[in-house]
């Protein structure tokens, strides 16, 4: 399709969750929207997730339109209506976007190439689930699908080669495979300040951040593990975990109840915070720690590192990318609770030597530069 010089490509985002959901798939694309709707007339078709939510809203010059979901099942809200808005917005809109996981990939697949539209998918992560034959089985039909929309799409891009080359399924498609990060909201911090941090904080306590979904794959019970080993050590050590705890779709946080109970005099939940306050948080931290056992690439690790605070990360696919090219903190050993504890007081006693390789995250996490990545993408799509 020719597109006429005096409008903007006209660009269709199709996402399971969208603004205002506060995972980092979510977020990332709103991010990817606020800087670059002044090149394309972004549309984004998601699930209204919350009752509260508008079915139609406009931010950034970007019109959303939220779909009620038929069912839920684990973390998933699937939405048939949203096909049918997606036949209705799809022919008038030069190139489709696909943020990956998503439930109706294959579908939204078959149709683009029905309609005659190019797509892309933006990969950000396998789906990862406890184990279980069910679970095992939801896996494998997500790898099947995604398969096929892979091999159906244009493009397919991730964060980095690094996950690419690890994935269960972009492995087999790294020829037509672009990584590239997409742009970090870097906010002004507030002036307010987080109580509970300021008297931990003023107990000269060395303070250690973590946070995002409360699951298995996020590896905390591995931290709680590694913090019995490194207070013992090192006491005046204080963790503090950004987000919610209750999932509804799974309970990790009551499985881990015990571990949590040993080390309480040393652990801060502050539950789900506001996105203007994350700057504040950050500003309190010494490090943060990442224990996944997978995660394609930590939006809240990227954060913490552009507002200054090292990374201490399981040395997995994606998750490890920016501390391996910064050295802006270390690596521990997956699922390692000992190694973790280790590299805890590594980290701590090589601060200011990872201080020194800041400037080498903002080359990286440059939002010019990868927004000019993400143009190139899309243009050399339509």
């Amino acid at each position: 399709m020719k597109i006429r010089k005096n409008r903007k490509p006209k660009i269709l985002i199709v996402s399971d969750y969208f603004y205002p959901h506060w995972t980092g798939i979510a977020k990332a694309f709103l991010y990817t929207v606020i800087y670059l709707h002044k090149k394309y007339d972004f549309t984004v078709l998601t699930v209204r997730h919350e009752d509260a939510l508008k079915k139609n809203e406009t931010i950034y010059s970007t019109k959303i339109k939220r779909y009620n979901y038929f069912f839920s099942f684990s973390r998933s809200k699937y939405s048939l209506s949203l096909l049918g808005g997606f036949i209705q917005e799809a022919r008038r809109h030069d190139l489709i976007i696909i943020n990956s996981p998503c439930v109706n990939i294959l579908p939204i697949s078959f149709l683009s190439k029905l309609f005659s539209k190019k797509f892309l998918v933006y990969h950000q992560g396998d789906l990862i689930l406890p184990k279980g034959l069910l679970n095992h089985v939801i896996e494998k039909l997500f790898d099947i699908s995604t398969l096929i929309s892979f091999y159906l799409a244009d493009i397919i891009s991730t964060n980095t080669a690094d996950y690419a080359h690890n994935s269960r399924v972009m492995r087999h498609f790294l020829h037509k495979c672009f990584p590239v990060l997409l742009p970090i909201l870097k906010r002004n911090k507030k002036r307010t300040k987080i109580f509970e941090l300021e008297r931990i904080k003023k107990s000269k306590y060395t303070i250690i951040g973590f946070g995002g979904r409360f699951v298995e794959e996020k590896g905390y019970d591995i931290l709680f593990d590694a913090i019995r080993i490194v207070i013992k050590k090192m006491p005046k050590l204080h963790f503090v975990f950004a987000g919610e705890t209750n999932m509804k779709y799974e309970d990790f946080y009551s499985k881990n109840l015990q571990r949590i109970k040993k080390v309480k005099q040393n652990i801060t939940f502050l539950g789900l915070l506001e996105e203007d306050v994350l700057p504040t948080f950050y500003s309190y931290l010494d490090f943060l720690v990442v224990p996944s056992r997978s995660d394609c690439f930590s939006l809240m690790q990227a954060e913490a590192m552009i507002y200054g605070v090292p990374s201490i990360v399981s040395d997995i696919p994606g998750a490890r990318f920016l501390v391996k090219r910064t050295g802006f903190g270390t690596t521990f050993k997956k699922e390692n609770a000992k190694d973790l504890a280790g590299k805890i007081i590594h980290a701590i006693h090589n601060k200011k030597k990872m201080i020194r390789r800041k400037p080498y995250v903002e080359k990286i996490l440059d939002n010019k530069k990868n927004s000019k990545k993400i143009m190139y993408i899309i243009n050399s799509s339509l």
